[in-house]
């Protein structure tokens, strides 16, 4: 991947991730997405685990020419699809028993160094300490916003550890 790609004047986001550079910035892109259970989906057949996201647009500054009532900014977020090409096994940690019916806020989606040579693994990681782990045959992530921009007032804010 050269960098993330923005199609039409509208600034919808398309990027594969397809080597640990790109899933940085694949990342970076998808910090506190939030996703319905119910939105999360893992086709075995295809073997493709597919998601859909409503992520806040960390890529796209401020909306111009409209604020909240207080005067503060007024930001993005957008609904993107995922897809997780190669799917082996999918595992998953700290989920709720009845994961279809909870929202998940998407932290982070890391590397994990101990596959083998021919398995890639990833791991998705939620607030609350939820997680999916995914074994692949290489990686593969596309990522598509798949409508315009909705404003939000609230930005996502991250205590900082000293």
């Amino acid at each position: 991947m050269s960098g993330p790609v923005y199609n039409g004047e509208d600034g919808r986001l398309r990027l594969q991730a397809a080597g640990g550079d790109d899933l940085e910035v694949l990342s970076a892109l998808l910090q506190d997405a939030i996703i319905p259970g119910e939105d999360m989906f893992h086709d075995q057949g295809g073997r493709r685990f597919v998601m859909v996201v409503n992520r806040f647009c960390w890529d796209q500054p401020p909306v111009q020419g409209v604020t909240r009532e207080d005067g503060g900014p007024v930001y993005q977020r957008r609904l993107c699809g995922v897809q997780i090409r190669g799917v082996r096994a999918v595992r998953q940690s700290g989920m709720p028993p009845d994961r279809k019916s909870a929202l998940f806020n998407l932290l982070a989606i890391r590397a994990d160094d101990s596959g083998s040579a021919d398995c890639e693994r990833i791991e998705l990681l939620f607030s609350g300490g939820a997680a999916l782990q995914f074994d692949l045959d290489g990686l593969s992530v596309i990522a598509e916003d798949i409508e315009t921009g909705q404003p939000t007032p609230n930005r996502p804010a991250h205590d900082v550890e000293s």
